[in-house]
């Protein structure tokens, strides 16, 4: 089974993480990549979401650090808590979260 390589254009944690405004903070993406061991469906979903909304984000013209900051703050930041602090039975159930609440708020169809 191949990975799917995660980069600005198709996961929406990676741009929030990378592009926030605390510039120190990209070691956390490393907390990430235990995400891949989840189901193959499960994170196939992920990547295409994502890449819906940040496809919609950048039509929309706000594909800047301001808006990905706010996606950090609003959602990343307690994802990569719950990651540290092992509390696994949240993670996905928050990233779903996430997904939705964003494909709502940029009118992702």
């Amino acid at each position: 089974m191949k990975l799917i390589p995660n980069n600005l254009d198709n996961c929406v944690l990676t741009n929030a993480a990378e592009r926030n405004a605390d510039p120190n903070d990209n070691h956390l993406l490393r907390y990430l990549q235990g995400l891949r061991s989840l189901d193959q469906q499960t994170v196939s979903e992920y990547f295409t979401r994502s890449t819906r909304i940040i496809n919609k984000i950048r039509e929309l013209g706000v594909d800047n650090n301001p808006t990905w900051d706010d996606v950090y703050v609003s959602y990343v930041k307690s994802i990569l808590t719950q990651i540290q602090q092992q509390n696994f039975d949240a993670v996905v159930p928050s990233i779903r979260q996430m997904i939705s609440n964003l494909e709502s708020q940029y009118g992702v169809v």
